[in-house]
């Protein structure tokens, strides 16, 4: 059985990484680039905020007694198996997962440029993600 106040827990953390990054948003590129203390913390937040989706995603799959495909992409693919985020809230969210694990473990050098771009074009896709998962949560208790 799905724990409510855990999933509404992990929705509360995802919205404030969200807003957390809406709000580093204000930099120039050039600003971004050249301060390795923002970098970090964007970093940090995006990494945080992906692994509280996949938190989510992994309590919501093992309530609903769905085998565990051992990736946390899987993870995400088991919400879109359930009807509970579309295919492309699904999808754009499996590839945040792909990045999380290019930032939590430096597979080769981290491109700020593409950091600079998710903060500024992807943060969309995790309100939707947050959305749709709220609205599921709102259905469950009709």
């Amino acid at each position: 059985m799905v724990d409510e106040e855990v999933v509404a827990t992990k929705l509360e953390q995802a919205h404030e990484y969200t807003n957390d990054l809406a709000e580093m948003r204000g930099l120039s590129k050039e600003e971004y680039v050249s301060d390795i203390v923002i970098q970090r913390a964007v970093e940090r937040t995006l990494m945080n905020l992906i692994q509280s989706c996949i938190d989510l995603a992994q309590h919501v799959r093992a309530a609903n007694d769905l085998s565990s495909g051992g990736t946390a992409k899987e993870e995400i693919q088991a919400l879109g198996e359930l009807g509970i985020i579309s295919r492309d809230t699904r999808q754009k969210i499996e590839e945040a997962v792909g990045f999380r694990n290019v930032l939590a473990h430096r597979y080769g050098e981290v491109d700020h440029d593409v950091v600079y771009e998710v903060l500024h074009e992807d943060l969309h896709w995790f309100k939707r993600f947050q959305q749709e998962v709220a609205q599921w949560l709102r259905d469950r208790r009709s």
